[in-house]
């Protein structure tokens, strides 16, 4: 039976002292009866892993990469990235709703497949493996603004399983059978990985906290974790008015180095604004960040960003407005921010597109970066931390203001990154 369990959350920070944190590395709607994923396939999303967490495995060197740029016929509002062989396949759909791939070798871009219709508005979803790479279709009753998740044989009993929410809000479980569990799910949130076939999920809109920097004023009120190998709800953990949980993905990697994982939330309120907050495998919460006042915290990735290589967590603090990344830690139940850099912008007003930075080894010198738009969203900064803060290490500039994701991929020998601007796209792979 699923529980229920009511926050406490605890404001304000503690100071570090002497903690010490492990280091390391980082087509046409189809009904639902036909939305089962083929097995034996590997499915890419906005972000590089389905738990949501933006930051890249392995390492490259993108920063002194040539840039190859191609046009998708279109303003690109979505990209998904790839590996082909020692280069990257680019799947773009447009503002017009048109999706077209794309193959990046060395300096040459080549077009794979002509622009085709695309029928939902949400984040596509790329399945590779047994012949051609192909977008998910999304099922015909999955609700506008979200994207499907696949949870892999290996996490679901046997059997690949396709992850929606309904335009009810339901959760739809499709693999052999079809479960539905009524969660009463975010109509625009997709679920993220949390660990053995289990994922977890916002659930229970209200309208209380009016903020609208997400696309409406509905946030969710309720996180869901479900077992998709049952499929069954595990538990649900709710916050009480005035709070609720700003975002629509939760994000979930291991963040204090003790080898489970954490799932990164954050809450907000008219009265005291956003903050992060943290919760373990099994909802309990673990620990509360700071508070500034009214404005969002925009949680990006957890990765080894600390200066000898700790795990941390980047957030932009408003990025509407105060536009601080601000790079966080997690000890003892305390978490704090240990550095903060100004002048980046990771999300436009009102949008749900949420893939805005990057984190990775994207230089090739062994450590890792924050990748991320300036405020004019016209030049990407890699930010990288030091002994006593952090600082904008290089920086690319770009032929227009962001457009679309930031998206990237590992492929064997390197990593390859890439934005859309205007009505093009430039990826950099090394």
């Amino acid at each position: 039976m699923p529980t229920r369990r009511a926050l406490l959350a605890a404001l304000g920070a503690a100071g570090l002292g002497g903690c010490s944190l492990p280091t390391g590395g980082g087509g046409s709607g189809t009904p639902p009866e036909r939305s089962t994923p083929p097995g034996g396939r590997r499915h890419w999303y906005t972000h590089p892993a389905a738990t949501g967490n933006r930051s890249l495995a392995g390492g490259g060197n993108v920063r002194d990469a040539d840039p190859v740029t191609f046009s998708p016929e279109g303003a690109p509002r979505w990209l998904v990235a790839h590996p082909a062989g020692e280069g990257s396949y680019w799947t773009v759909v447009t503002e017009d709703g048109r999706a077209s791939r794309w193959r990046v070798r060395g300096e040459v871009a080549e077009r794979v497949t002509d622009p085709e219709p695309r029928p939902t508005e949400g984040p596509p979803v790329v399945a590779t493996g047994n012949g051609a790479p192909r977008l998910v279709d999304p099922p015909g009753e999955m609700a506008a603004g979200t994207a499907p998740m696949v949870a892999p044989a290996g996490d679901a009993g046997g059997t690949a399983k396709l992850l929606y929410v309904a335009g009810n809000g339901d959760l739809v479980v499709a693999g052999a059978e079809r479960t539905r569990l009524p969660v009463d799910a975010l109509r625009d949130g997709r679920p993220a990985a949390l660990d053995e076939g289990r994922y977890v999920l916002f659930a229970g809109p209200t309208d209380r906290y009016r903020h609208g920097a997400l696309g409406d004023t509905t946030e969710p009120a309720t996180l869901v974790a479900v077992d998709a190998s049952e499929p069954a709800v595990d538990w649900t953990t709710s916050v009480g008015p005035p709070e609720v949980f700003e975002g629509l993905q939760p994000l979930v990697a291991d963040l204090d180095g003790d080898g489970d994982p954490e799932i990164v939330t954050t809450l907000a309120d008219t009265a005291d604004g956003a903050r992060i907050a943290v919760f373990d495998a099994d909802g309990e919460h673990l620990a509360t960040g700071p508070v500034y006042g009214p404005g969002w915290r925009h949680q990006l990735a957890v990765g080894p960003l600390g200066p000898d290589g700790e795990r941390e967590l980047a957030v932009v603090r408003k990025p509407h407005v105060d536009r601080v990344v601000e790079f966080y830690r997690l000890c003892d139940e305390s978490l704090d921010v240990v550095a903060t850099v100004e002048g980046v912008s990771t999300h436009t007003y009102g949008s749900r597109n949420l893939d805005g930075a990057l984190a990775g080894d994207l230089d090739g010198d062994g450590r890792a970066e924050l990748l991320a738009p300036t405020t004019d969203r016209r030049t990407l900064v890699a930010i990288r931390r030091t002994s006593d803060g952090a600082e904008t290490a290089w920086r690319h500039a770009l032929d227009g203001p962001v457009s679309s994701n930031l998206a990237g991929v590992a492929f064997p020998g390197g990593l390859a990154v890439g934005v859309g601007t205007g009505e093009r796209v430039t990826v950099r792979q090394g």
